[in-house]
């Protein structure tokens, strides 16, 4: 009751501008904080209200005055930033979602952890690690994100004397030799990328949140996204284009691909010789 008198509140208020969510996704909803100090900038004295469906990205945000899940009817104070992504030349998708207030491309995700959030996964997981997740949701992209389970398994072997730390979905393959932490609330998912070494995934909602706590990533993007669109400076990325890249299509679920070329030509020894050229020194020494 109280959550929707504070909505009505701020539906009848003129000085409130509200951000909605894009989608569902982790990713697209963990975006709306790039866009948050721009919205604080031209309206200082707005209250902003973030609908999302992931209200726990924004706890001890200093932007938002209201963070709800709720649903609410749409009016013309509403922000929802759409972005479009199909091919090659694509705007990135953070100047393309700023651009709806007023273009910033230099914005970024951010979480804000508490200490207490970040001590926790200290002590939980200790020590030097590498952060890792070797699946994506498949739905929309049905797969072509995937660089498959056994790529990071040989990886993962390549590198015994490191320490990997699996995050993720609980129902997730579980790679061997890993400290398992699938199934963590997403808060406590980040904590535990806030304190690795660097996160080695797939791009999706994870890249995001590694880049919103600081951690810099090693992403297999294959040839499906081209990196212009979501790459963060400081990250490792690996992109392989083939004749028919980048075939991602914002707009457009996609439908399996027979051949998987531009994931194939990307194997765990190339892997592994980038991110020893280019990640932390400790990963220079023979594994």
């Amino acid at each position: 009751m109280l959550s929707y008198l504070r909505l009505v509140y701020y539906l009848l208020r003129p000085g409130t501008v509200f951000l909605r969510r894009t989608s569902n996704a982790l990713g697209d909803n963990l975006l709306l904080t790039a866009v948050l100090p721009v919205l604080r900038r031209k309206y200082p004295r707005h209250k902003i209200v973030v609908e999302t469906p992931w209200p726990q990205l924004f706890d001890n945000n200093p932007y938002p005055d209201w963070v709800t899940d709720k649903h609410m009817k749409t009016t013309r104070r509403h922000i929802k930033p759409v972005y479009r992504a199909s091919g090659r030349g694509a705007e990135p998708l953070i100047s393309q979602m700023t651009a709806y207030v007023e273009r910033d491309p230099d914005a970024l995700p951010e979480m804000y952890l508490a200490d207490f959030e970040i001590d926790w996964a200290r002590e939980r997981y200790p020590g030097e690690y590498i952060a890792v997740c070797p699946t994506n949701p498949r739905e929309f992209c049905a797969g072509r994100k995937e660089w498959g389970v056994a790529n990071f398994q040989a990886l993962r072997d390549r590198l015994r004397e490191h320490r990997f730390v699996q995050i993720g979905m609980d129902a997730d393959p579980l790679l061997d030799n890993v400290v398992d932490a699938r199934g963590l609330p997403i808060r406590r998912s980040a904590a535990v990328l806030h304190n690795a070494m660097f996160f080695l995934g797939l791009v999706g909602g994870l890249m995001h949140v590694a880049r919103a706590v600081g951690t810099r990533s090693a992403i297999i993007y294959g040839g499906y996204e081209h990196p212009e669109i979501t790459a963060y400076e400081g990250n490792l990325n690996f992109y392989n284009e083939v004749e028919c890249s980048p075939c991602y299509d914002s707009h457009r679920a996609q439908q399996p691909c027979e051949t998987m070329k531009c994931m194939r030509g990307i194997n765990p020894v190339m892997v592994l010789e980038g991110m020893r050229r280019e990640l932390p020194g400790s990963l220079n020494r023979d594994g």
